[in-house]
């Protein structure tokens, strides 16, 4: 008897080292292919001006309203060694000096994405004995720093509205209306009211009392800089009122991308899929059509010769609200995890495309990073198209697109009437 079990423990046993074996080979097939990620700016300065801090207070990089400060710019270098320390160090995946064919990166016109992509470039590729004078630097004693190499950031028109989601867009301002009507968002907005209503007057506000939206956000500024002149000039603030403040324009904000709890149909539109298709359709439809060419690209190896042949990570420099509207359209919104809802500073979004180099099969991986302290963590499990799968099938992400894709096109979808 005990032979017996002996044998078919050893049995079990090799059919588990056998299966074992499988998962390893299966692993080993799988390749990562490319990277494409959005990240939000590093901390900035106040967007206006609201007593007590005006414009000329703001001296931070460089001065004035809605610029990087240095603090961001610091938060936006450690990110980009984040990304060395994946890419490079852990994966081998990117060369460790900047090649020109395997990195792109793009930025809103602004001058706190331009220099967050900087940042950002500046710690993902920092000077180095990889760097080659003469080669990839002057060398140039005393006037050029050792290792310092530049790395190109493009810069969107004012057409390119998959990365800046920002440009003019009259459907969104009528399906913003329209939300209006559902009884999920009414309340929320009412709330927004009363409390812009008992804020306002504290600023001798006799018109647009109602629609006084920007001191959220500029108290969350100038608490990071000026709390103590805060609390010297305005005797009525505190820090329950600030956080009342970002909890309760918190579901708002959500509603803007077309994040909803519950059904979000109106008359026979669905509210949430149009927000989704005028916020979202045009990045998640340009991050699917480039990843989908760069497998062809791979699958035809050497045969390949377009420009995505040797590209390996593309960028985009960003901003709250663009990432967050990637996050509602991958399912994941509450992710962000601040208080106000939108995505911190220097927080990112990261899909990394995956073949399996024998069958030829396609995957792709979400990961995140939430805030300027936390790591790149991988979240695919969570996103609900994926099903738990650690790797997602490809597929899912053509459904997305296809599903929020604006037809015939952003600019005809955005002149449409509802």
């Amino acid at each position: 008897m005990e032979a017996c079990r002996s044998s078919t423990m050893i049995k079990a046993f090799s059919l588990c080292l056998v299966a074992l074996g499988y998962v390893a080979a299966q692993s080993s097939n799988i390749k990562l292919e490319f990277v494409q990620s959005m990240w939000r700016h590093g901390e900035r300065s106040a967007l206006v001006d609201l007593y007590p801090i005006y414009e000329k207070d703001w001296i931070y990089g460089g001065g004035g309203l809605g610029e990087l400060t240095a603090i961001g710019m610091g938060e936006m270098n450690d990110f980009g060694r984040l990304i060395r320390q994946r890419y490079v160090n852990t994966f081998n995946f990117l060369k460790p000096k900047y090649a020109s064919k395997e990195v792109y990166v793009r930025s809103t016109d602004l001058n706190r994405t331009i220099i967050s992509a900087m940042s950002m470039l500046y710690g993902m590729f920092p000077p180095s004995l990889y760097d080659i004078p003469n080669v990839d630097y002057p060398f140039t004693p005393f006037k050029w720093q050792p290792g310092l190499t530049f790395v190109p950031v493009h810069v969107d028109g004012p057409q390119q509205c998959a990365a800046s989601q920002n440009c003019p867009c009259p459907r969104y301002d009528l399906l913003q209306a329209r939300m209006l009507a559902l009884p999920e968002v009414l309340p929320k907005f009412q709330q927004v009211v009363l409390l812009n209503r008992q804020i306002a007057p504290h600023y001798n506000l006799t018109t647009g009392i109602d629609t006084f939206y920007s001191y959220p956000d500029t108290w969350k500024c100038q608490r990071a800089y000026f709390n103590k002149t805060m609390y010297e000039k305005l005797p009525w603030y505190n820090e329950d009122l600030y956080y009342q403040s970002q909890t309760v324009y918190a579901p708002v904000k959500g509603f803007l991308e077309g994040n909803f709890q519950n059904s979000a149909v109106s008359n026979g539109l669905d509210v949430a899929l149009e927000m989704k298709k005028v916020r979202a359709g045009v990045i998640i439809n340009e991050l699917y059509n480039r990843a989908s060419e760069k497998f062809d690209c791979a699958e035809l190896g050497e045969n390949c010769t377009g420009y995505l042949k040797q590209l390996k990570f593309y960028g985009y420099s960003i901003h709250d609200n663009n990432v967050y509207a990637v996050l509602v359209a991958l399912g994941i919104p509450n992710i962000a995890d601040t208080i106000d809802g939108w995505p911190a500073y220097a927080a990112g979004i990261f899909l990394e495309f995956h073949r399996n180099t024998q069958t030829n099969e396609r995957f792709f991986k979400v990961l995140y990073r939430s805030n300027a302290n936390a790591n790149i963590a991988d979240v695919t499990t969570q996103v609900p198209m994926c099903n738990g799968a650690a790797l997602c099938p490809f597929a899912a992400l053509q459904n997305l697109a296809n599903t929020i894709k604006p037809l015939p096109d952003i600019t005809t979808l955005c002149n449409s009437p509802l």
